[in-house]
């Protein structure tokens, strides 16, 4: 399973990482604000010796309050219970005797939908609504339209952002109670033509999900005409899964004309050729200068050149040390807010020339693509030497995945404290370092790219020996392998048995990053198996049909 380690030299590099500079106020108070630091002060809380006292200090420090730092605090006993929280536990008459902000917090938008539905509790909704009527005339608003016997026809009266706004604050039980029955396609189309932006997210997220079969089959029937790029594609989506194809063609057209960015316009126009077999699609993509997924299979597919650009070498590069140490995110953030604060484009290109070095060729092209302003494509293969790769599928698929999860940047943090060139979760540190035979492994050497590209590649080759196929592997890699496990086995996703498959599935993925992480990363992919295969000397044509088609069950 593994990849052949240079064990030895992957050994020392840990052994110059155990000095890491100790956390403290101090140094945490010497950072400038941001993720890196919120990280630092992540682990700071979670180190036995920090006090609560301490933990108080180094909160106010903190720029994002996330969830793993609310929890580190909670369990270092450093943050206490507000009034709001009781107010939550309250009965409805318990509420009923407490003032109007303490109902406000007890009387979530779930709780009113499961209380409205009870014939005795509607009396005591309607006197507790009585007493936020003047402090609270928002969530009045809400109440009566919970409280009336058709809240959809309230809907219509109020608006459809009103209706985004209940739906998002129910539960799923209560969103399918709401929204999952036959609905009036003109009624529908009132309110999805308003183009709201919250209530449009809704309406994608719906489409993607398993059920609200009644609702999406009301939606296949209107005659949606205002909306943007991404709630266009879903509706065409959704108009082809009823087989409405016609309609699905308008959709598409229209999400192509509204789009904003070339991965939007290109996924567009690939379903208008998916839909119509005119290849007149295919030749307008190949003209693309965008190397997304779809612009790479009108280019295989017709035997064409592509128009988009692919850098994989820079000019200029010494094997001089860098300037700056490549593993310290700290050292990165400065340097980049220094350097993109910079207006003029000839000071901005002498700003790069330090960063013309072997180890620091990810962080040049980083601002090369803002200064060519992304015409150009960097796919670049840094920081080698310890891997001896087992095939050009293996080392591609691994720098597919890396240049989208960092852009090949060593010292990134993500909001989740995803780390390094492979944004390895902290959690999966010990136990490869473990699977591996690292040796002690701080959180932090995953900053030292040689050591996270060891680390990413032994677990993409984990997680091939289940999944198999290099998209299964990216979803696996970026949502968990027990996320992508119960996919396949829930939503018969990857099916021969249903039209437009695999690109239908590849859709329908219900969480967004998860999705668009799985198509980029396979353009990548395959960009990358012809940069190695070209530097190995070695033949290579891609069928990327067949490629494709391997993802494809024979049963449902």
């Amino acid at each position: 399973m593994r990849s052949i380690v240079k064990i030895a030299l992957l050994a020392s590099m840990f052994a110059g990482t155990l000095l890491a500079q100790e956390i403290t106020l101090d140094f945490l108070k010497s950072k400038p604000k941001g993720i890196a630091r919120d990280f630092y002060i992540w682990m700071f809380l979670q180190e036995k010796s920090t006090t609560a006292e301490e933990a108080q200090e180094a909160y106010t420090l903190v720029n994002s309050k996330s969830a793993r730092i609310q929890a580190a605090m909670i369990q270092k006993k450093a943050l206490t219970t507000t009034r709001g929280n009781v107010c939550h536990r309250l009965s409805l008459k318990e509420l009923a005797l407490e003032n109007s902000k303490c109902i406000a917090t007890g009387l979530t938008i779930s709780r009113i939908f499961n209380h409205a539905k009870n014939f005795s509790d509607r009396e005591l909704l309607s006197f507790l609504q009585q007493k936020i009527a003047s402090t609270n005339p928002k969530l009045y608003t809400f109440m009566d339209i919970l409280l009336s016997q058709d809240m959809l026809k309230e809907f219509v009266k109020t608006g459809v952002a009103t209706l985004a706004t209940i739906y998002n604050a129910l539960t799923y039980k209560q969103r399918l109670q709401l929204l999952d029955h036959a609905i009036d396609p003109k009624t529908l189309a009132y309110l999805v033509n308003q183009n709201d932006p919250v209530f449009n997210d809704i309406l994608r997220r719906i489409v993607r999900d398993a059920r609200f079969l009644h609702f999406k089959k009301s939606l296949a029937r209107a005659r949606i005409t205002h909306s943007d790029s991404k709630t266009f594609f879903i509706l065409g989506l959704n108009a082809a899964m009823h087989d409405g194809l016609s309609l699905a063609l308008e959709y598409f057209k229209r999400s192509a004309q509204e789009a904003d960015s070339s991965f939007l316009k290109n996924r567009a126009l690939f379903w208008q050729y998916l839909v119509s077999h005119n290849k007149t699609y295919l030749h307008t993509l190949s003209q693309s200068t965008s190397p997304d997924l779809f612009s790479i299979y009108a280019n295989l597919n017709l035997g064409t050149t592509p128009k988009y650009k692919i850098v994989s070498t820079l000019e200029g590069i010494t094997h001089k040390n860098p300037n700056f140490d490549i593993k310290d995110p700290f050292e990165w953030q400065i340097l980049r807010d220094k350097i993109l604060a910079i207006q003029d484009k000839n000071a901005f290109l002498k700003a790069l020339e330090p960063l013309k070095t072997t180890q620091t060729t990810p962080h040049l092209a980083y601002f090369l693509d803002r200064y060519y302003n992304r015409q150009r494509n960097y796919f670049l293969a840094p920081y080698e030497g310890v891997i001896s790769w087992k095939s050009v599928p293996e080392k591609a698929l691994a720098y597919a995945v890396a240049r989208q999860e960092s852009l090949l940047l060593p010292a990134l943090v993500s909001r989740s404290y995803a780390l390094g060139l492979m944004q390895i979760m902290p959690f999966n540190v010990a136990p490869f370092a473990r699977q591996i035979g690292a040796g002690p492994t701080k959180l932090t050497d995953m900053f030292n790219p040689k050591i996270a590209l060891v680390f990413g590649n032994y677990y993409l080759n984990y997680l091939k020996e289940e999944f198999k196929h290099p998209l299964f592997v990216a979803y696996s890699y970026n949502g968990g392998p027990k996320f992508f496990r119960h996919l396949l086995k829930e939503r018969h996703f990857f099916t021969r048995q249903r039209k437009f498959e695999p690109w239908l599935s590849m859709e329908l993925i219900p969480y967004s990053e998860t999705r668009l992480y799985g198509q980029k990363v396979m353009a990548n992919y395959i960009i990358y198996q012809k940069l190695f295969a070209r530097e190995q000397g070695e033949p290579h044509h891609f069928d990327i049909n067949a490629f494709f088609d391997a993802t494809l069950k024979d049963v449902p």
